[in-house]
């Protein structure tokens, strides 16, 4: 997961005082279940009743002290409570209108809990008491692998009775990678931030956040534990957004902010192997949202919602599919002092 998942800050508003301390909370809730191929959406899915659905809610509490104007140290702890809902088919039965078996059930599995903690050192590299208007803040701190990283759940598996009637199996397994609380291995996040006030009260933004994850897997079984050889590679993950923001009712610290987000998994990792069952992929969103900031608090709030999504083929060339959001949300609230 990238290192933000607020909406983004406006401007000099950003800017901390030396020894002043920062505690934030942030959410964000993503249901997922429009599979894509690449850029195809598979609507055969939601027609036979076959897609997958994720439902995510990631809880991050933040702590960020100045130590100078210029430079800051923020500890990110995320903690995320998550379900996955997947389909039983029947492997006897004859081939649907869309060439598959149908499905006959459903089961979901479930993972609470602390996810990885992130470290992040940031630093203005132009004077904030000179730079009112405009500024660019680069980045850089460490992911820890806090998270489980394989977490159990039981699923259903296909079989039947001793009359042939269909009587699932209960069998333990991890839960599927998109929902584990954790990576199980360690990250370098790089960050960037920029703004500049291009006329009263219109300020222009960008951020990027590019975690890189130099090991290869956490080992990691996809599938059964006692027959699969198949491991979750661990990907890395990068998240990107460029808009602006107006204050629409600057004496009560109130803006409207409009931007383009993107963020997803990449094939190719940039540090080491990308070995490995992953499912790289990324979405582009228009992002709108308000922000308010005044004495000493802040809060905001985005909803971004879908453009276009792609489900990218792995490091080998092999494509799959995974599923998308229509859109997601997302809410922050701080106080400074």
């Amino acid at each position: 997961m990238t290192a933000r998942i607020s909406s983004p800050s406006l401007g000099a508003e950003s800017y901390q005082d030396k020894g002043t301390w920062t505690a934030s909370v942030s959410h964000r809730w993503q249901h997922s279940d429009r599979h894509f191929v690449g850029d195809s959406e598979q609507e055969y899915r939601q027609k036979e009743g076959s897609e997958v659905i994720n439902n995510v809610h990631l809880i991050d509490i933040g702590v960020s002290y100045a130590v100078s104007k210029r430079v800051n140290v923020t500890l990110s702890i995320p903690f995320q409570f998550a379900t996955r809902s997947q389909a039983v088919r029947d492997p006897r039965a004859p081939l649907n209108e869309f060439g598959n078996r149908p499905v006959i059930d459903r089961y979901e599995t479930s993972a609470d809990g602390l996810g990885d903690m992130r470290l992040l050192g940031t630093v203005w590299l132009f004077d904030p008491d000179h730079n009112k208007r405009q500024n660019i803040s680069l980045g850089l701190g460490v992911l820890f692998p806090t998270g489980e990283k394989d977490h159990k759940d039981i699923i259903k598996v296909f079989d039947t009775n001793s009359a042939g009637a269909y009587s699932p199996r209960a069998e333990t397994r991890n839960v599927d990678n998109s929902i584990q609380p954790g990576a199980g291995a360690w990250g370098v996040i790089f960050d960037t931030y920029m703004f500049a006030e291009v006329v009263t009260n219109l300020t222009l933004y960008a951020s990027a956040t590019y975690v890189a994850v130099p090991a290869t897997d956490a080992g990691v079984i996809s599938g059964n534990l006692q027959t699969s050889d198949t491991v979750w590679s661990t990907g890395d993950s990068y998240l990107y957004r460029l808009g602006a923001g107006y204050k629409i009712m600057p004496k009560a610290g109130l803006s409207l902010t409009l931007g383009l987000r993107g963020e997803g998994t990449p094939p190719q990792d940039l540090f080491g192997s990308s070995d490995g069952r992953r499912r790289p992929g990324y979405a582009i969103s228009i992002e709108p949202g308000l922000v308010y900031a005044r004495n000493n608090w802040f809060a905001s709030f985005s909803a971004p919602v879908a453009l276009y999504r792609n489900r990218q083929a792995d490091s080998t060339g092999d494509e799959g599919d995974a599923a998308f959001a229509d859109f997601i949300t997302l809410f922050s609230v701080g106080y400074s002092w």
